[in-house]
């Protein structure tokens, strides 16, 4: 199935960044995976894995409408903030 424009994850962030609490669920939901896995990586623990996940996705809540979509993909930015939290 394609992906539509409106649900890319660069449309979603735009979403987010204006307050609209579904487009920022969408996000948690299509990247928590991908963290996740990067943040249990980088941690070797569960439960830090966890918590660097939580924090990663507050910060690109309150982050969100200063994010522009020049440069590095939404993923690359979501990547670097979780790598920094750990």
């Amino acid at each position: 199935m394609l992906e539509r424009e409106t649900d890319s994850s660069e449309a979603l962030v735009k979403r987010a960044g204006n307050g609209d609490r579904t487009a920022a669920a969408m996000l948690v939901e299509q990247h928590t995976n991908m963290i996740y896995v990067a943040s249990y990586r980088m941690l070797g623990n569960k439960h830090a894995a966890e918590d660097a996940v939580q924090e990663t996705f507050l910060r690109l809540w309150r982050n969100a409408s200063k994010w522009k979509p020049q440069g590095a993909k939404f993923e690359t930015w979501l990547y670097r903030v979780a790598m920094n939290i750990c």
